[in-house]
């Protein structure tokens, strides 16, 4: 006798396994819609980063050679079309050769612009000596670095790692960009000159593990003041006040958090378009742990609580990565309570790494490390599918 409950019937219902989309947004019409709004965010930040002469006459003290002295919106945007089109000619070629790869040119014109904008640029007014590896943030040598970052994310961590594993364990550019200045560790990633004196070849910067005032000269220097050397636009007499600095310009670092108030605009007007896909969640929460993560450093180690909430919210990488690499939705979690947990792990680990470690762009190592968290956040209250 057959056991005709195991015999699929037509009109069975049959369902695959997440993610899926459906309905009238296709996967090509989020990507153009995410694409136009970098797009849009890149264009924001050429131009206003157009005054920016990098490397600055000013910073001829440093001896720098073997540089060519551009407008930063120029630089950004050379970036820009160099990471796009490394990995689009990349993702054609791996979908030609391979035949189980597929090609999708927005998708990866996507990637290179994330590449281009959370890749750190301009000299910032106080460096000094060796303190970083300057030939990174100028041209040519950050052309060099995008193309690596942009074909290692793609072919490695965005086509193999999905092709060997089954899925993206790890965001593609923010583990393509550790990896490739992985040679830079104590100098890009931890700056411990940053806090070292002047005759260690510092500048004596307060840490973000204190009251952020040191001395400096034989008066008070503030974590602010270092803000304002390091975003501030190079020759300028005035940088202006925090609040500006941090929210409208800042001339050094990940151009897509250049200017916050864009970031957040153009954020929003995606979360609007893509509501029921796009993972507003992790933004949220991420936000809003570095916030309270801030006042919790506040209330250990006193301050200005306002200079700790505006760097830690509005800095380049903090506030890009929590609207458009945060919210990747191939290497975060599916389920809400997943996307919430993994918001408030995000933001507490970049506010202890960015305080403890040293390193400001601390969120990057932070997304990196609750990726691998993803596999076991994907386990709560996922719900039970229908059908087969």
């Amino acid at each position: 006798m057959t056991n005709n409950s195991s015999v699929e019937k037509p009109k069975d219902l049959v369902v695959t396994p997440p993610p899926q989309i459906t309905g009238t947004m296709s996967k090509n019409r989020i990507m153009t819609y995410t694409f136009a709004a970098l797009m849009a965010i890149t264009i924001i930040t050429a131009i206003l980063w157009w005054p920016a002469m990098t490397p600055h006459p000013d910073l001829d003290y440093l001896g720098l050679t073997g540089f060519i002295a551009m407008p930063l919106g120029a630089i950004l945007l050379l970036n820009a079309l160099i990471a796009v089109g490394v990995a689009v000619i990349s993702d054609l070629i791996i979908g030609k050769a391979a035949a189980d790869s597929e090609v999708n040119t927005m998708s990866a014109a996507v990637f290179g612009l994330i590449v281009a904008l959370s890749y750190s640029i301009g000299v910032p007014m106080m460096a000094m000596g060796e303190m970083m590896p300057i030939s990174t943030l100028c041209a040519p040598g950050c052309f060099i670095y995008v193309a690596l970052i942009s074909f290692i994310g793609l072919v490695v961590f965005k086509k193999l790692q999905s092709s060997l594993i089954g899925r993206k364990l790890v965001n593609p550019a923010a583990t393509a960009k550790l990896l490739v200045l992985l040679p830079f560790l104590t100098s890009t990633f931890i700056v411990k000159e940053h806090w070292a004196s002047l005759d260690a070849g510092g500048i004596g910067m307060p840490k973000l593990a204190s009251n952020l005032v040191t001395e400096y000269m034989g008066t008070s220097w503030t974590f602010a003041d270092s803000l304002k050397g390091c975003y501030g636009l190079p020759g300028a007499a005035d940088p202006g006040g925090m609040n500006s600095l941090m929210l409208l310009t800042k001339f050094h670092g990940w151009p897509g958090g250049a200017s916050s108030i864009a970031v957040i605009i153009i954020g929003a007007i995606l979360i609007f378009l893509l509501r029921d896909y796009f993972k507003w969640r992790i933004t949220a929460t991420y936000l809003g742990s570095v916030a309270v993560m801030s006042a919790v450093m506040f209330g250990i180690y006193g301050g200005d609580l306002m200079t700790r909430l505006l760097f830690g919210l509005f800095v380049g990488s903090s506030i890009f990565l929590a609207f458009f690499m945060a919210t990747d939705p191939a290497s975060t979690p599916y389920s809400r309570t997943g996307q919430i947990i993994f918001g408030i792990g995000l933001g507490v680990l970049t506010v202890l790494i960015q305080t403890y470690m040293n390193f400001f762009g601390g969120a990057l190592l932070a997304l990196v490390i609750m990726n691998l968290t993803v596999p076991l956040l994907d386990r709560i209250r996922i719900h039970k599918p229908f059908g087969r």
